[in-house]
This record gives C-alpha cells, structure tokens and sequence, in this order.
C-alpha cells in the first residue's frame, strides 16, 4: 500500500482504548489521547508505541456524525500532523461514557470523563474542522463500489487530489 484514504464519516466511534491502539499503528511517539475524569481510574494517557508503525500518506475523511473514537483519531492526526483531514467539522462530543451495569440487568451510561488531543485541547460542542472543506457532499454508503462510483464521492475526490499533489510535489 503505497497510500490510505480513511473513512470516519458517520462513524458515531467506539471504544477509547481500541481507537488509541488504531491510531498507535499511525503515529510513532507521543501521546495519543489523554482523558481526565473525576475519579482517579479516568485519568490517562495513551501514548505511542514505535513498533510497526505505519507511514504512509494518510488522508481522512470525516463529517458532522464523525463523534466519540473517530474524533480520537482525527485529533491525535491533526495535533502530530500525521496526515490531512478532507470533509466536515466533526461532531463534538469528546467526552467518555461509561456503563454501570445494575443489578436488574439494566445499566446507565454516565459521562465519566473527557479526552483531550495529543496537543491537550478538548473540542466538545465545536468538532474539528477539517484542513480541506469539502461543503454539502452527499455520499452513498460504503458497500462494493465500482471505481466509477467511487471517483464522484465528493471527499474522496478531494482526497485523492490532496494525495495526487503529494505524490507529484515529491517525485
């Protein structure tokens, strides 16, 4: 693989520790992703590990739904400017939840924390902007495509642009 178009749009996000150990695979050295909660058990630092790293160009694609692990991913390649950002300002709920499971078999889902990029900025109510817009782009979703489908996806083109002048700035 010579290049990576990532695609985070509409990704509502997952899990604190799997988004630091996807990005890990990205980014060589320093933090990945810190949080601070009340309780000392929610206050951490994900950093990065040197070893597999992958240093391809990286392009990612994000949108207004892009939210909770995917904004993990695109603040930690935004602060270690690892790659480019192509799309919409993420959604901006960079906080954690956890659950508490009951004894009912039922559960809540507090807001127990809140993470911060590598760069300690916390984006909650205002997303990430990304560094090439890419306004009012309507895509399908992802399933077997053809190239042809593919190449109108409006971020997409605009990824492979970004990776085309980068390609040609370098060669």
């Amino acid at each position: 693989m010579k290049s990576l178009i990532w695609d985070l749009r509409d990704n509502p996000g997952g899990l604190l520790d799997t988004a630091a150990n996807i990005i890990d695979r990205f980014i060589d050295r320093g933090v990945l992703v810190s949080t601070e909660g009340r309780s000392f058990d929610q206050t951490q630092t994900f950093r990065a590990n040197t070893y597999n790293t992958r240093n391809m160009p990286l392009v990612l694609l994000v949108n207004e739904n892009s939210a909770s692990a995917s904004e993990i991913v695109a603040g930690a390649i935004n602060d270690h400017q690892r790659g480019t950002i192509v799309g919409r300002k993420t959604y901006g709920k960079w906080s954690v939840q956890s659950i508490i499971h009951l004894p009912d078999g039922t559960g809540l889902k507090l807001t127990t924390a809140k993470f911060f990029s590598p760069e300690h900025q916390n984006y909650a109510g205002t997303g990430i902007a990304p560094h090439v817009a890419v306004e009012n782009a309507h895509r399908t979703a992802f399933r077997a495509r053809t190239s042809d489908e593919i190449s109108v996806d409006p971020d997409v083109a605009r990824a492979l642009e970004v990776l085309e002048r980068r390609y040609t700035r370098n060669n």
